[in-house]
């Protein structure tokens, strides 16, 4: 497996916090399936990409502190992210070559060195997710607002087409403008993307991040890691289907919310059908844009025992065995009523 950190940093904040590489290495290495993780026949490559020497320098310095497994194979490279990665990727294209499941992150400072032209390269290649930070803050500031920055906000989107934003004279629906504008460029590439908002305590964007997979697994367990993640300190994040809805993934406030919306649209879909968990979990759940596992567990008792008449009539189990109330095992059926 194959983890890209292109614009990795020098390794710890300031305040002595790790970096991304060094909480990737140190999650991997500490990570609850390390017995398989680190099984000789497996190998995991780290490829770090920063082009200040001095950080580079530092990162290296890092890196050789930790004690980590013998199939642990880290590359660093002191290069821009566009030409080093650019360069691995054309060679893969080139020589018709299948990369290893890759996850790449790119942490930018600003909303350049990451141009559409190379992202587009990466959608072509099978098994690869990426994590974007789009600098929104950076890019309207600096950017967007000087016609002589117009260039390289065309090669951040891949063409001027951002560029009828400019005709909107309300902040908010110019953000939205911009923000839409790129992701709908990632997903004319062939993925499914996901935007996370992340406000300061001002509840002005600073930045937002753009997941993109075409695996429903992918989607399913970076929703999983967010929640995980939970809201904390002056960043928070926040939900962009619906902007009534302040914080992103608070529990307290929205869960119960979250399950009906699912319990709905599971039986606008399904109504009169019987369908295996999985492929509810596959094309229902991982594609929603805010639901997870559990919320599909909430939201099939609330068809089952909260609405009169029923609106799940009937699950079933493997081998006879009978439903325990209000669970929904792997291998079960679930009929929804007409």
């Amino acid at each position: 497996m194959l983890y890209v950190d292109g614009f990795a940093g020098p390794g710890e904040y300031e305040g002595g916090e790790d970096g991304s590489p060094i909480i990737a290495l140190k999650v991997a290495k500490d990570h609850k399936l390390r017995d398989k993780l680190q099984r000789p026949d497996v190998e995991l490559v780290f490829i770090f990409i920063e082009k200040d020497e001095a950080r580079y320098l530092n990162l290296k310095q890092r890196i050789a502190e930790l004690q980590l497994p013998g199939n642990f194979r880290t590359e660093l490279t002191c290069d821009t992210f566009e030409h080093a990665f650019g360069s691995l990727v054309a060679e893969i294209v080139e020589q018709n070559k299948r990369p290893a499941p890759s996850f790449v992150f790119i942490d930018p400072f600003g909303p350049t060195g990451f141009p559409m032209s190379l992202i587009t390269l990466l959608a072509k290649q099978r098994s690869l997710e990426v994590l974007i930070t789009f600098n929104y803050q950076a890019l309207n500031e600096w950017f967007v607002s000087d016609p002589n920055k117009h260039k390289r906000v065309d090669e951040l989107y891949g063409s001027n087409i951002w560029c009828k934003c400019l005709d909107i004279p309300i902040t908010n629906q110019r953000e939205e403008c911009l923000r839409e504008t790129y992701q709908n460029v990632l997903q004319d590439l062939g993925w499914k993307v996901r935007p996370f908002r992340m406000k300061n305590k001002h509840n002005q964007t600073q930045y937002y991040l753009f997941f993109a997979t075409s695996n429903w697994r992918g989607m399913l367990a970076m929703k999983q890691a967010m929640w995980r993640a939970a809201p904390a300190g002056d960043f928070q994040y926040s939900d962009l289907t619906n902007p009534q809805q302040p914080l992103l993934f608070d529990r307290e406030l929205y869960d119960e919310e979250y399950s009906l919306d699912l319990a709905n649209q599971l039986y606008q879909n399904h109504k009169g059908q019987t369908v295996a968990k999985p492929s509810l979990l596959r094309n229902d759940v991982a594609w929603h844009p805010i639901c997870i596992e559990r919320h599909l567990t909430r939201a099939l008792y609330i068809l089952q025992y909260e609405y009169d008449p029923p609106r799940v009539t009937n699950v079933e189990l493997q081998n006879g065995w009978k439903q325990r109330k209000g669970t929904y095992p792997d291998n079960c059926t679930i009929t929804f009523a007409p």
